[in-house]
């Protein structure tokens, strides 16, 4: 506290200099103009530093800096992040790879990913966590925390280098149990990505199914509490679209209105710390530790459910990503496949998918992998064989 009114104290001593400077008679013009220059930097300087312990006073007792979490946009006042062992390693590791921006992508890993027991990985074989580490090393992206769920996964993780990876144990919810694998991993994901939001972070949270062929990072909008892809597949069923009904019983009033758009897709949504997104997060988090279901219906309910009666919706912003350049596999090898394959690949990186999300197709790494060749190895035929759905 003492070192903050310091700070405050040192901003109010640089405004009058600054107040002396501009209404004085300096010897010269230019030296007038350096003196005033000097001034503005010093009071931006102490600016800074008030900022920096306005942040650390926001933290739980021995919680340690947050470094780039700068940008927090939830009132501290409001809701802290909770000092526990793992949301310390998980603020540690955050802070240590955010961005200048104070963002991060984040994902969970286990060894199923890595298909390690064919038994239990459903695509016909092939270490999906290996080509998505492969995608971002190839487009320099190192702003990742990958959340490890077993030692193997974790020995594997940190033999790639370019991104963090942070062990944890972390039980599935006692009302998600012996549901599918992949549903019990997604649901772990709501309370990490809410106590980060706390600390003031940005997150980009993705699945691991995905590759992406440009930095996700330069092509963020961040003008809304959640942007998330989508599971449309087309530009009205991506970004809605009003549709009519009409009841002839009704006379001349027989006409009505309805919106209609396809759902979010979480395996790669970006949340911005503001308190509709941690609030939102929260109410996720809560309803899938109180009974079973698909966190992606859950999440979708939440965002989009209107408040009615005693229902009080959440309220949050939403920016949707544009279908074709946050591509999923429909849009892809299917609906839009003459937009993407067969033929020459892009010209320019300008013209390349942000990614490819492999979230409608079962055999899941055969099409990453087709992906992969098709616009990194120059193979322009890599995908055409490859049917567009899958029966």
């Amino acid at each position: 506290m003492r070192t903050l009114l310091l700070a405050a104290v040192g901003l109010l001593v640089c405004a009058v200099l600054t107040l002396k400077v501009t209404m004085g008679a300096p010897s010269t013009d230019s030296a007038k103009l350096s003196e005033l220059a000097e001034a503005r930097r010093t009071i931006r300087q102490l600016q800074q530093q008030l900022q920096a312990q306005h942040r650390r006073l926001a933290q739980p007792p021995d919680a340690g800096p947050s470094s780039a979490a700068a940008s927090a946009l939830v009132s501290p006042a409001k809701q802290r992040w909770e000092a526990t062992p793992t949301n310390l390693k998980l603020n540690a590791i955050l802070a240590e790879r955010a961005n200048a921006r104070g963002e991060a992508m984040l994902a969970l890993a286990n060894d199923v990913m890595m298909c390690s027991n064919r038994k239990s990985c459903w695509w016909s074989g092939g270490n999906i966590f290996e080509t998505f580490l492969k995608s971002l090393q190839r487009v320099k992206v190192t702003n990742v925390v990958v959340i490890t769920l077993d030692d193997a996964t974790h020995q594997f993780c940190t033999s790639f280098g370019s991104v963090g990876c942070l062990r944890l144990d972390m039980p599935v919810p006692k009302a998600q149990q012996g549901s599918r694998g992949a549903n019990m991993i997604s649901t772990l994901k709501y309370d990490l990505l809410r106590q980060a939001l706390l600390m003031g972070f940005a997150i980009l949270v993705v699945d691991l199914d995905l590759l992406f062929l440009k930095d996700p990072f330069e092509h963020l909008y961040r003008d809304a509490d959640v942007e998330a892809s989508t599971d449309g597949f087309s530009a009205a069923w991506a970004g809605g679209q009003i549709q009519s009904i009409h009841d002839a019983n009704m006379g001349w009033g027989a006409g009505g209105l309805y919106v209609q758009h396809f759902t979010l897709n979480v395996g790669c949504a970006f949340f911005r710390p503001t308190e509709k997104a941690i609030e939102l997060l929260r109410r996720v988090a809560y309803s899938l530790s109180q009974a079973s279901g698909w966190d992606q219906q859950v999440f979708n309910s939440e965002v989009f459910m209107l408040s009615h009666g005693e229902y009080n919706g959440s309220k949050v912003g939403v920016r949707v990503m544009h279908y074709l350049e946050w591509v999923n596999s429909k849009v892809f090898f299917y609906s839009s496949r003459a937009h993407f394959f067969p033929g020459a690949p892009p010209k320019t990186a300008a013209e390349l998918p942000v990614m490819v999300h492999m979230n409608y197709h079962p055999d899941k790494h055969k099409r990453m992998l087709c992906v992969w060749e098709r616009y990194c190895e120059g193979k322009h035929s890599a995908c055409d064989a490859l049917p567009p759905a899958t029966k």
